[in-house]
């Protein structure tokens, strides 16, 4: 009756190493896929601007994302959520918001996985909304998240490119 008992206590021990391990090469495999596709993401964003390469580098500039604290219209998830899943140093992606209906110069702050955290903020909104029209490109990335009380907000750098060449 021993020998069963530890033949049985070491097949479920032995079993629930595989199951974990299966499910760990899964999980590795679902975090690489879905990075592969935050990288094709930003390529094809990047892919419709001037090669910053050949461009010089302004001065980089800090500013906050507005509306971090409302649900998308159009998923209906809510921003803080999406932030939470945020960190700092992530690439974001931003996208003139033709149809909002409160500001014309709207620039959606998005995540690589196509998720909206906010807007530019309006001081900035116009500038960027003509350099992003006009093909230069705006590199932003998020510089902190910041918790405050329950609410998480966002500050991000912007990377703006000269439209002169680089000699």
């Amino acid at each position: 009756m021993s020998i069963v008992f530890w033949v049985i206590v070491i097949g479920g021990f032995a079993l629930t190493l595989f199951i974990l391990s299966k499910t760990s090469k899964k999980k590795k495999a679902n975090l690489l896929e879905k990075q592969k596709e935050e990288t094709n993401n930003y390529d094809r964003y990047m892919s419709r601007f001037d090669d910053p390469s050949v461009l010089s580098k302004l001065d980089t500039q800090l500013c906050s994302v507005a509306g971090t604290r409302y649900a998308n219209d159009d998923t209906g998830e809510n921003r803080q959520d999406i932030l939470k899943d945020s960190k700092v140093g992530d690439l974001l992606m931003l996208l003139p918001d033709e149809l909002n209906r409160y500001d014309d110069a709207a620039i959606k702050v998005v995540r690589l996985n196509g998720k909206q955290i906010g807007f530019l903020d309006m001081d900035i909104s116009v500038e960027i909304k003509s350099r992003l029209m006009s093909g230069s490109p705006v590199e932003a990335r998020i510089k902190r998240l910041l918790k405050k009380g329950s609410v998480i907000e966002a500050e991000i750098e912007l990377q703006r490119y000269s439209r002169k060449i680089k000699k």
